[in-house]
């Protein structure tokens, strides 16, 4: 099951990673994301959206949409994690999600995941209470569509999960299952082996991680853009391991794998800030 669940000021320019760059060099060259302006619209008629939705961003091709009680400061703010998490992504993988109808949907505070139109169906789930469990769900092949909420992505006091972004988590799902999946014919492959590897020498032990290779790569996603939970030790969901410079120590295998396709920044791409108590236990 997939887990329920700023600005600096810098001159601008984008610059292409350096895919054939030694990962295992501690010192890596630190792109700059040329972050373009977030307009906040009314979702066009050719997405054939649901009347719930009133507010709309497009980015990069994928549609970014909310009811009309989601702030602006909301929009801005998912609209620059999901450039930066989307900018360095081969053009066949955005077509694949684009032409699947990828989209991402923010929950208002005081709207609940079966409010969402596409996630409505869950209310009819008589196991579990969904807008109680959850405040984010990841997109796949079978629902292109992922939720996530508007304290999680301000940040605010309230936040449930007020130490870790969980769009970057969930969004991560949609980027692998819809896109990564279909357009990399290797990619799912590696992404297996690099997990059995990691399960095997016993570093997955008592954290999400060990759940599947889905929740192994959105958790290490987490991890690249330094906005993943910490523990001193593991205690069922997380460990010492939650920043990009930790997961090259930790899972270096799979720290090469997700250098292919996510910038090397340390620009703060969300509302959660950077930390790091623990190191590397």
């Amino acid at each position: 099951m997939k887990r329920i669940y700023f600005f600096l000021t810098v001159t601008l320019l984008f610059s292409a990673c350096k895919n054939n760059q030694n990962a295992s060099e501690k010192a890596v060259e630190e792109e700059v994301l040329n972050i373009p302006e977030c307009v906040v619209t009314t979702p066009p008629d050719s997405l054939g959206l649901d009347p719930f939705y009133k507010k709309y961003v497009d980015v990069n091709g994928l549609a970014l949409i909310s009811s009309w009680r989601v702030p602006d400061s909301a929009f801005v703010a998912a609209h620059r994690t999901l450039y930066a998490m989307t900018s360095m992504l081969p053009e066949a993988v955005l077509d694949s999600m684009v032409a699947r109808g990828t989209r991402v949907a923010i929950m208002a505070r005081y709207e609940g995941t079966t409010d969402i139109p596409e996630h409505h169906y869950l209310v009819n789930d008589t196991a579990l209470n969904w807008d109680l469990r959850a405040r984010g769900l990841g997109g796949d092949l079978e629902l292109p569509l992922t939720s996530c909420a508007e304290e999680n992505i301000l940040a605010y006091q309230i936040d449930k999960y007020h130490a870790e972004d969980i769009l970057i988590h969930e969004f991560a799902h949609s980027i692998h299952l819809i896109g990564l999946m279909l357009a990399v014919p290797d990619f799912d492959s590696r992404l297996k082996q690099c997990y059995e590897q990691a399960k095997a020498k016993g570093i997955l032990a008592g954290t999400y991680r060990e759940t599947d290779k889905e929740e192994y790569f959105a958790e290490a996603v987490q991890d690249w853009f330094n906005v993943n939970a910490e523990m001193p030790h593991t205690d069922g969901k997380h460990n010492w391991c939650n920043t990009r410079e930790e997961l090259q120590v930790f899972d270096p295998d799979l720290y090469n794998l997700l250098a292919e396709y996510f910038p090397q920044t340390n620009m703060q791409i969300s509302k959660h800030k950077k930390v790091n108590e623990y190191g590397n236990q």
